[in-house]
């Protein structure tokens, strides 16, 4: 189908769905739409960011942490007078040593550093490989959402053919219609066959009706994919095209096995919980830290920084692990698990990626000699549907004969149009078994008669 007819198709669905106008929509304006506005790209797109903040705070423990504290103490400390010897002392001395209340000023700049864990290089390398493995599922999310908006516009143009199809028969059956009642004016028809006419073309009317409405309903479905009002006019510009293409099965398991996103997250998960072994395994191994503290505390604010009301500390802890009731064992056995589970989601991936590329080849195929064979269908039924109409108007053939290869000429064009935007939808979804964008073809499209 030819984009003016497909947009002439479409303004007469949007006219009789209540529509007053319709913006020009291309196949990849509406991917572009659905990328920019779909739910699922979006949550990806947010849980990239949130394992980007979790790489940063896991690059945050191999660098040192400074802090800068102040302090306020109001206080009296009668700690002197809970002695348990206090009646040996002298009353004067008790009176010298009675509590006071007091204010204490503090700032302190503390730094703490790691200096030495097995986990911490292991840490940052799953890190790295979390962002990465972010990107990917932000790519995968992508490549779902434009085969879906890719699947919708094709449904919409289908929609459309399929009306195209019934609205050129209800002009046939209204010209045999005429035709009939020309012949019974003349005397050589009956009024059966006129009403015969009259009865199928309603019939016809109706399922150009039906099929109006059926357009409607899918223009709703493409614009829930890109986020839009589902009764927002839509005025397709691309059309549905045959572009002859063929691959081989290996070919495809290997540009899908180079390509797919679903791989490569699988292969970062694999480094992620390698790394994770390796970091609860480090729980068990010594640690060396740094802890200082610099500051001054005084009781008038008018002795800060001065020598004699510094206080400084400094210490380097290690720790060495003895024993921790089989705990970090615990936790190494459930990493060593995941990580297991994720070696079995690679093979399982592998498997249904041989598969879909086997179900992706065989579609494109059947639907590549179905379309082909409907050609032909096509150009005999009508050349027949023509040579009926000729005979029946010169009385050398029957209403029936005549309902009969409108019929057949109509089932071809359907049969045509549904083969042609099968192997529209199997090329874009080879496409997306490879791991190619599944919107862009190979090849320059040959438009079908």
């Amino acid at each position: 189908m030819s984009p003016r007819v497909t947009r002439l198709v479409a303004a007469l669905v949007l006219v009789g769905a209540g529509g007053l106008s319709a913006e020009p929509l291309s196949r990849a304006q509406a991917v572009a739409l659905a990328l920019e506005r779909n739910p699922a790209v979006q949550r990806s797109l947010a849980d990239r960011d949130g394992l980007r903040g979790r790489a940063k705070e896991a690059r945050a423990d191999a660098l040192p942490e400074l802090n800068v504290l102040g302090s306020y103490q109001r206080f009296q400390d009668p700690g002197f007078f809970n002695s348990p010897n206090l009646d040996e002392f002298p009353p004067e001395v008790l009176q010298a040593f009675r509590p006071l209340p007091q204010t204490l000023w503090g700032g302190t700049l503390t730094l703490k550093q790691t200096l030495w864990s097995f986990s911490l290089g292991k840490a940052i390398r799953a890190a790295g490989y979390a962002e990465k493995l972010g990107d990917e599922n932000v790519r995968t999310s992508r490549q779902d959402t434009a085969l879906k908006a890719i699947y919708a516009y094709n449904a919409y143009l289908l929609a459309l053919e399929q009306a195209r199809v019934a609205e050129k028969v209800v002009l046939q059956k209204q010209k045999h219609l005429e035709m009939a009642k020309n012949r019974l004016a003349s005397g050589v028809a009956t009024e059966l066959e006129v009403l015969r006419f009259e009865v199928d073309l309603a019939n016809a009317r109706a399922t150009l009706l039906r099929l109006s409405g059926v357009a409607d309903l899918v223009r709703g479905d493409l614009n829930a994919v890109m986020l839009m009002p589902t009764d927002t006019p839509v005025e397709p510009t691309d059309s549905l095209e045959f572009v002859d293409e063929s691959a081989e099965r290996a070919d495809v398991v290997r540009d899908a096995t180079a390509s797919r996103s679903e791989l490569k997250a699988v292969a970062w998960n694999e480094k992620i919980y390698d790394e994770v072994i390796g970091i609860q395994n480090a729980d068990r191994q010594p640690r060396l830290d740094f802890d200082g503290a610099y500051g001054w505390s005084v009781l008038d604010t008018a002795n800060f920084f001065e020598g004699t009301y510094k206080k400084w500390a400094l210490a380097v802890t290690l720790k060495v692990p003895i024993f921790d009731g089989w705990r970090t064992a615990g936790r190494v056995a459930q990493a060593r698990a995941d990580r297991a589970k994720v070696g079995q989601d690679r093979l399982e991936l592998v498997s249904q990626i041989d598969l879909e590329a086997k179900q992706a080849l065989d579609r494109l195929r059947v639907a590549a000699s179905v379309f082909r064979a409907t050609e032909l269908n096509v150009a005999q039924a009508r050349k027949a549907a023509d040579m009926t109409a000729a005979n029946y108007k010169l009385g050398a053939t029957t209403t029936l004969d005549v309902l009969d290869s409108l019929a057949a000429l109509t089932q071809a064009e359907w049969n045509r149009v549904e083969a042609l935007h099968a192997h529209v939808n199997a090329r874009a979804g080879l496409r997306y078994v490879r791991g190619l964008d599944p919107l862009a073809d190979t090849a320059a499209p040959t438009k079908g008669p």
